[in-house]
């Protein structure tokens, strides 16, 4: 197979960064977002506070309280402080009390494995929701248009956790000056160091050696000790990317019709679709129209005020039309048995209801029919009726039968429903009816159970 030619020097710097995506850039200079970076000087820094403003290091001296000054090691004084064990001042006058650190080695952390990824494209960030955007803004055409409220978010690239491991070293002039420095640096040891509203890393102490130096016949307490770093760093920007990066959630969605057929078609005014996405072939042995996309979900005005909020499920071939909400939620007429039902019209349509009554709380005794009746009376909501075949009777536990067709009144089982929009229940006396033994005696004493449920007239 043969080689592709190589990319010229001047030119492979280009193809470093994969080439970014356009349509995801967002202008950044009218927000005061700042772009998040932790640097090995924030954790300096925060060493630094934690010192000065938490630990407090103070010594007792000539009855007075002295506060211990704590230095950056650079490499300068560092070298000092290596040749001579200490460290003057420009008068050449020991400085004791005395605290000076410096980072001595950085390495992963390995607990943490998780990162970014890829320096060039990372793959993994923290995301941040701004509270306030001037986005959202009221604005007349975002209502008109139907435009959502949107969301305005930032993302971090993940940080790399590392491990810092620093050193210290303390001067004092007396044993029990160094004693108290040391108590007050050890019981720190696990807490989060760093300014408050800033960042925060967790330290860990790991030892303490104490040493004793002559310096010019002078006698100087001397103690070293190692703490460990529990950070991060994360750059503002690597290779022209931005750690750093704004986004907005959609403002609108747009609900489109995927369907196989012919340009020519797709404009017919009775479809009322918005949008029509074609897909696949153009051939179609369906009737002239949208070909394969018979049926639509479309709004419907029904009265002025009302303008789609009613939805319907319409086959544009003649076929059913199947409203799927009504305006305010529920249907209204019962021709909607296909609706998407809500919560207070199953209760009302759909949910079981029971009465409960006893055998001389009979509303009336009919005896004109043969069987004798006795007529119960269920409290129906208005503008319901009870649903036929739902209703079932139980007397002292026992279950009475009913015809299929509950409403049929030249029935001679158990009981059957008179009347379902006033809520009448009929329960026929005890008879014979084709050598069976239909109906019930009830008594003043027995339980009577009527479960049922309702629909909406």
């Amino acid at each position: 197979m043969a080689r592709s030619k190589p990319i010229p020097r001047n030119i492979r710097q280009r193809f470093t960064t994969p080439p970014s995506n356009r349509g995801l850039d967002r202008k950044r200079s009218d927000d005061n977002v700042k772009n998040v970076e932790v640097t090995l000087m924030d954790h300096d820094a925060a060493i630094m506070y934690y010192f000065t403003n938490v630990i407090q290091p103070t010594v007792k001296e000539a009855g007075e309280t002295v506060k211990v000054p704590v230095m950056y090691a650079n490499p300068e004084r560092w070298k000092s402080i290596r040749k001579s064990g200490h460290l003057r001042d420009r008068k050449r006058q020991l400085i004791t009390p005395l605290i000076v650190f410096r980072r001595s080695s950085i390495q992963k952390d390995e607990t943490i494995p998780v990162d970014k990824l890829d320096a060039n494209d990372p793959k993994l960030f923290y995301t941040f929701e701004r509270k306030y955007t001037d986005k959202n803004r009221y604005d007349k055409f975002n209502v008109q248009q139907g435009m959502l409220k949107s969301k305005e978010y930032y993302t971090v690239a993940m940080p790399d956790y590392m491990t810092m491991t620093y050193e210290a070293i303390i001067w004092t002039p007396f044993i029990e000056q160094m004693n108290s420095l040391v108590e007050k640096i050890n019981y720190s040891d696990g807490a989060y160091w760093g300014e408050p509203g800033k960042f925060k890393f967790r330290v860990n102490i790991e030892s303490f050696e104490d040493a004793t130096e002559m310096a010019d016949n002078e006698r100087v307490i001397k103690t070293n000790f190692t703490f460990n770093f529990r950070g991060y760093l994360v750059p503002e920007a690597f290779n022209d990317y931005v750690t750093t990066t704004k986004y907005f959630s959609p403002s609108r969605l747009d609900i489109v019709d995927e369907s196989e057929g012919s340009f020519s078609s797709i404009y017919r005014p009775d479809t009322r679709s918005e949008t029509v996405r074609i897909l696949g072939s153009l051939g179609s042995s369906l009737p002239s129209g949208l070909a394969g996309a018979t049926d639509f979900i479309r709004g419907v005005s029904p009265t002025l005020g009302q303008e789609i909020q009613d939805l319907e499920f319409t086959n544009i071939y003649d076929g059913e039309t199947r409203y799927i909400m009504r305006y305010g939620g529920e249907p209204t007429s019962s021709a909607d048995t296909n609706a998407v039902l809500t919560l207070g019209y199953v209760s009302a349509s759909f949910m079981e209801n029971f009465s409960y009554f006893s055998g001389s709380q009979s509303s009336s005794l009919d005896t004109a029919p043969s069987p004798d009746r006795q007529n119960y009376t269920i409290s129906v909501p208005t503008g319901h009726k009870i649903r036929n075949g739902s209703v079932s009777i139980g007397v002292n536990g026992s279950t009475l039968s009913a015809p299929e067709n509950q409403q049929s009144t030249g029935s001679s089982k158990d009981f059957f429903l008179s009347s379902s929009s006033d809520g009448f229940v009929s329960i026929n006396k005890l008879h014979l009816s084709s050598g069976t033994a239909q109906g019930i005696n009830l008594d003043e004493n027995d339980n009577i159970t009527i479960n049922y449920s309702t629909i909406i007239i």
